[in-house]
């Protein structure tokens, strides 16, 4: 079954996707029906962590494996990767605030690209805690 929806997840490469891997990765664990795995560590499930903990890993560039090879289970993996490539601080709203705001229909061939960038743009705001009303 994972074979199936594993390609669907985005390649973890750092900072820059980061968000929509994290979404993806956590919904592949939901139809997997692990993703209680990342959240709490149950030392009584040691086989269903050691594979969630590798779906996981597939998930992951290469290039990052250097940061996870040593974790203990699946919760100790998630919470690392969040640390090292979560960019919610100051700068982060900031620039994502800046981009929203010079976002302009004249640069877009479309209005369906038009209208979604807007939307990953304030989604990804309010993904790093700074919430904005549709308006």
């Amino acid at each position: 079954m994972s074979s199936n929806y594993v390609v669907s997840v985005p390649k973890l490469k750092g900072r820059e996707n980061y968000q929509e891997w994290a979404f993806a990765a956590e919904n592949f664990l939901v139809l997997e029906g692990t993703s209680d795995c990342i959240k709490v560590t149950n030392p009584n499930e040691a086989a269903a962590d050691a594979k969630t903990k590798a779906k996981l890993i597939l998930t992951i560039d290469s290039s990052l494996y250097v940061h996870t090879k040593y974790v203990k289970n699946t919760k100790e993996q998630w919470e690392k990767l969040k640390h090292l490539f979560d960019d919610s601080g100051f700068r982060r709203r900031i620039s994502l605030l800046r981009t929203l705001i010079s976002i302009r229909l004249e640069n877009w061939t479309f209005m369906t690209s038009y209208v979604t960038q807007i939307i990953e743009t304030s989604q990804k705001l309010s993904g790093s805690g700074f919430h904005i009303n549709d308006e």
